[in-house]
């Protein structure tokens, strides 16, 4: 199988009651950083996870934890109520969406078991558990914990002009202040396309630490611990190697140096001014600084 899923939906339709629509898709910093969501489902064990001074440790619900492909209740909501705050408006924690939206937006199909796909993917966000001491502020240091979302329910009566289900979630304070901080990251609409959790974590690291940089390499152990995946290392380094062979990752090409053990992240649209790098170029001055993240120290 291939990296990418095919897009399900070659024009997304607008069926939206509160009429807000998302025109870019934004993440938050800190779960990009750090695996808050399993990669597997029916995951039910206490996850723990420790990086430098920051810990996290993930508590399951009966169904298990929350998985990656769950965050996208996050993603959707975080880039939802981003759209509200540009177009001036007021937001709080709590957002309606259409279950239709939803779906086409994150590339699902909208078909009745996807409908009860996404209700069980909001029990699981509720019951999911997530203690941490993550900082977002320099002269604040704490442990919190909270739930991936505070709660959610479906309205079957009218809202609006439109007689149509309704989802009302709540997100836990948490999220809604990395949202106002700004501890927010576009991302790329071909990462609800991305088929495999491992692959859209990957993305996710690359994204968090390669930004608009031309290019930045981490040690294949230090990913391994970063992505929270559970598989020995030696199907973990299969993965990489599958990756890299595709290489149709969104954003960024995928290198993998079997010797060094070392993935390279390469930005396919690096920041860098064309113009002026022909310009130096022609002069003979040019050359790439290969620009290196210090991820293994991060």
């Amino acid at each position: 199988m291939m990296t990418l899923k095919p897009k399900k939906h070659q024009q997304i339709e607008l069926f939206l009651a509160d009429e807000v629509e998302i025109s870019t898709i934004r993440d938050e910093i800190a779960s990009m950083e750090h695996p808050f969501f399993a990669l597997k489902a029916g995951d039910t064990s206490v996850r723990e996870y420790k990086n430098g001074k920051t810990t996290v440790t993930i508590k399951p619900t009966v169904d298990g934890i929350a998985t990656i492909f769950d965050k996208d209740i996050w993603i959707y909501a975080i880039s939802k109520l981003q759209q509200v705050m540009n177009n001036g408006e007021k937001v709080d924690r709590k957002i309606y969406f259409t279950p239709y939206d939803f779906l086409v937006t994150t590339n699902r199909s909208t078909s009745g078991q996807a409908y009860k796909d996404l209700e069980k993917a909001l029990s699981r966000l509720s019951g999911t558990r997530i203690k941490t001491n993550i900082k977002y502020s320099e002269d604040k240091q704490e442990t919190i914990e909270f739930g991936l979302i505070d709660s959610w329910r479906i309205l079957e009566e009218k809202k609006g002009k439109l007689d149509i289900g309704m989802v009302e979630v709540v997100l836990p304070n948490w999220l809604f202040e990395a949202l106002e901080k700004k501890q927010i990251l576009k991302i790329s609409i071909d990462y609800f396309r991305i088929r495999k959790a491992i692959d859209r974590r990957i993305y996710e690291i690359a994204r968090k630490h390669c930004g608009n940089q031309y290019d930045c390499e981490i040690s294949l152990q230090k990913l391994h611990l970063k992505t929270g995946s559970t598989a020995s290392k030696a199907e973990f380094k299969r993965s990489i190697k599958k990756l890299s062979k595709e290489n149709n990752l969104p954003d960024y090409e995928v290198i993998f140096n079997n010797e060094r053990e070392v993935i390279t992240f390469k930005n396919r649209n690096p920041n860098i001014d064309e113009a002026e790098k022909m310009e130096n170029f022609k002069r003979g001055k040019y050359r790439i600084s290969r620009i290196k993240n210090i991820i293994n120290k991060s």
